[in-house]
């Protein structure tokens, strides 16, 4: 059994961890054989080569004709005084060129998952940090960086909380955030490349193949720790899910080891502050020396010792 510190109520034990409750049946689901997901697979065809090759040469273009555009501008359409403008542009559009063809990036949609708890808005906090502390737990090598940030897209002061758990080209993006009175908790995973590993691979792939040293259980296996990460990503998640579900109080401070700020969103103002403190209580008039002090006022009613009634400031 695994508890998290600080945390308060709640049933015994993770689901997550074993095959019993309602994870029993997804458990049993991995047990079957299923097809095998392409969405994995790293191999690159020479027409993503090629359209990326187009896709570089097309903005180079642009950019040779923008800088001789200018110069027929500049120079009045006289055509025998625009060379250097062309040669410039070619010079710009060399550049272009290769810096898009090899640092371009391919973002490519791997897997997905999400859910909505009814009537579960204020287990927010709990279920983002069960999912991180779920992570942080079970050692999984990645990086998880975490962030809240108050958006008033969704609904009025709401607090999206994310993490970005990056391991190699691989990335998953986790969601926690109160929907009206619901909770989504969701993930996407991408896998981002650039141009350059595009290339490589594909060549790689090539050469590998020309000398039977490469084929389809290869690229199969290269990709295991990848998949090892989704399930680990979707584990936590369901780890979350039931913290939710349960009503376990999962502090934030004692799982990060510190109290995440809320930002605001991009084009918003800043966060919206705490609460004001509370008015102090009024001062007693001080009394001059040589003065006797006012009389005191009577008791009020329902208070034995003759002090006021007991209220916010002296509970």
């Amino acid at each position: 059994m695994s508890t998290y510190p600080g945390s308060t109520g709640g049933p015994a034990g993770w689901a997550a961890s074993g095959a019993t409750g309602p994870n029993g049946s997804y458990r049993n689901q991995t047990l079957k054989y299923q097809p095998v997901e392409l969405s994995f697979d790293e191999s690159v065809t020479l027409r993503t080569v090629f359209g990326h090759w187009c896709t570089a040469a097309f903005a180079a273009t642009a950019v040779w004709l923008a800088c001789g555009l200018f110069g027929l501008l500049t120079n009045g359409f006289d055509f025998d005084a625009v060379g250097p403008s062309f040669t410039v542009g070619g010079i710009l559009g060399f550049i272009v060129f290769w810096l898009i063809l090899l640092f371009a990036s391919f973002t490519e949609p791997v897997s997905e998952w999400r859910t909505l708890l009814e009537d579960k808005a204020q287990a927010s906090p709990s279920a983002y940090a069960a999912i991180y502390g779920a992570l942080a737990r079970r050692r999984i090598p990645v990086s998880a960086v975490p962030s809240r940030i108050r958006s008033d897209v969704l609904q009025p002061e709401a607090v999206s909380n994310r993490l970005v758990i990056s391991s190699g080209r691989y990335v998953a993006y986790v969601s926690v955030f109160e929907y009206g009175t619901s909770l989504y908790l969701g993930w996407t995973m991408w896998r981002i490349r650039p141009g350059a590993v595009i290339i490589g691979t594909y060549l790689k792939d090539l050469l590998g193949g020309m000398l039977g040293r490469t084929g389809n259980v290869n690229q199969m296996l290269r990709t295991e720790r990848p998949r090892a990460m989704r399930e680990a990503v979707h584990s936590a998640v369901r780890e979350g899910v039931e913290i939710a579900v349960q009503g376990v109080e999962v502090p934030i401070a004692s799982t990060f080891g510190q109290d995440l700020p809320i930002v605001s969103a991009a084009g918003q103002g800043p966060a919206a502050a705490g609460p004001p403190n509370p008015p102090a209580p009024p001062a007693m008039p001080v009394v001059p020396p040589g003065q006797s002090a006012p009389p005191a006022a009577p008791a009020a009613p329902g208070s034995p010792d003759g002090n006021s009634p007991a209220s916010s400031w002296n509970r």
